[in-house]
């Protein structure tokens, strides 16, 4: 550092340092926080313009933590946050490109394709005649179509080998053990004055308080969005650790996941467990490794089985809960939910595009719409899409998902030679795969955080071909990469 610098760098980081001493001695955390982190992100920014993964990083990183910050500044526009992350990696991108040759050939055509056919479905429901509200079309189009779309795009163009996809799984990591830490301190320590405020001034206590404990939600915007991203990142950090060869790094990942299935728990979410049990079966099949398939078979078996026919640890409520999903005819909710669900069937049978986007159960009410279609709750993203998109909106929409996930599935399962290229696609694909059968349950699958990250795995799995082809590469001596 030059003496001139020196002049105004140290006088402003005694500034700094004085006003975060202030903030958290005013119990102001939040401000805190964010002026503490405020060089690191000046680093991060500065760095991106040398390498686009750092962009991407920052990207993946906001968007985690955008479900917090609404328990600190409710009815703030915190998705404007993510809008401009999104705007600064095309920036990235765009200055790259002045630069050197643009890579736009890594960019995998039929996803890309395919997901804008679904923006495109997305869009014309601003024509949707049911529609009452632009900014409730904007707010939901957002996360089902343009984030959807943007996300694959910029990790595709960022993300360059298997060595940065590794780095990008290490950063989620990090956030995992954040996520798992913080719900042990709810737990065991008590709740911060942000959580107080989404359970007593948001009403969060009605579902996350109840008859058998307190359902934990971390960072998150409620423990259901908890349960079913630590279940996501279980399975993929799991699966990652069969693959890795170094120990230290094995147990690492090991443990993350270990983490991740305690967060899972304690976040009290029952329709959370069938999220690592189908993506671990996914896996089986991708890998086709039978010497993992046998042990991991009989130890979800064991489980399976304990759980839907036996009383073991029945003292426990987590286990308790847990139990409920094998039994579900008999479970309360179970039941009015399938009565919901038909009252929504009749509703909408006359209209087949539905009530077009953002215009469903109480987020309508929000937007001024007060017809019975907007009385009764969606309770899951399968539901919520079919009220918003109709009959018509559902089938494009599981079609292109399917196509998903049978042209990843068969690329893993036939083309890709490297193992760890293999293995790591296998469990990213089985993520995403277990939060979709989840969300048959759950309205998770594009809440803040998982839907980026899901788009994200989504991306990185289309550009597994080409990793696995460098990866050969390297090991035969013809690239090198960092």
């Amino acid at each position: 550092m030059t003496n001139g610098a020196a002049k105004f760098f140290y006088p402003l980081a005694i500034i700094a340092s004085l006003a975060v001493g202030y903030f958290m001695v005013s119990g102001q955390m939040a401000y805190a926080a964010a002026l503490a982190f405020f060089p690191l992100l000046v680093m991060v920014v500065c760095l991106a313009f040398s390498n686009k993964l750092w962009g991407f990083l920052l990207l993946f990183i906001v968007n985690y933590f955008i479900p917090v910050l609404g328990h600190y500044v409710y009815d703030a526009p915190l998705g404007l946050l993510m809008d401009g992350a999104i705007a600064f990696n095309i920036l990235v991108i765009i200055c790259s490109y002045l630069t050197s040759k643009p890579n736009l050939h890594v960019l995998t055509g039929d996803l890309i394709a395919a997901v804008a056919i679904w923006g495109i479905f997305c869009a014309l429901e601003l024509f949707n005649p049911h529609m009452t509200s632009v900014n409730a079309w904007m707010s939901s189009m957002r996360n089902m179509a343009i984030y959807f779309i943007m996300v694959i795009i910029l990790v595709q163009l960022s993300v360059k080998n298997l060595h940065q996809v590794k780095s990008l799984l290490a950063v989620w990591s990090v956030l995992v053990i954040i996520s798992a830490l913080k719900a042990m301190y709810q737990k065991y320590v008590g709740f911060t004055s942000g959580d107080e405020f989404f359970l007593y001034a948001l009403d969060g206590q009605v579902t996350h308080i109840i008859y058998y404990g307190i359902r934990y939600f971390s960072i998150f915007s409620d423990a259901a969005n908890f349960g079913g991203s630590m279940g996501m990142a279980l399975t993929v950090f799991l699966i990652v650790g069969f693959h890795e060869k170094r120990p230290i790094l094995k147990f690492y990942w090991w443990l993350v996941a270990a983490l991740a299935c305690y967060g899972m728990f304690v976040s009290g979410t029952r329709s959370a467990l069938p999220a690592p049990v189908a993506g671990i079966m996914l896996y089986l099949v991708l890998v086709r490794d039978f010497k993992k398939m046998i042990p991991i078979s009989i130890m979800l078996g064991f489980v399976v089985c304990i759980l839907a026919f036996t009383t073991i640890g029945e003292s426990n409520a987590t286990i308790r809960r847990a139990r409920t999903v094998f039994n579900h005819e008999e479970d309360p909710s179970y039941i009015v939910r399938k009565e919901n669900q038909a009252k929504l069937k009749e509703i909408l049978a006359t209209m087949p595009f539905g009530n077009s986007l953002g215009m469903s159960a109480a987020r309508a009410q929000n937007y001024g719409d007060f017809s019975p279609l907007t009385e009764i709750p969606t309770d899951s993203w399968y539901v919520q899409l079919w009220v918003e998109t109709g009959i018509v909106g559902s089938i494009i929409y599981f079609l292109i998902m399917g196509y998903i996930f049978v042209k990843s599935g068969i690329v893993i399962f036939l083309r890709l030679k490297d193992p760890e290229v293999k293995g790591i696609a296998a469990g990213m694909l089985s993520g995403v795969a277990g939060l979709f059968v989840m969300s048959s349950n759950n309205e998770v699958f594009t809440q803040f955080p998982n839907g980026v990250i899901v788009y994200t795995l989504i991306g990185l799995v289309f550009l597994a071909p080409e990793f696995d082809r460098l990866e050969l590469e390297r090991k035969n001596g013809i690239v090198h990469y960092s």
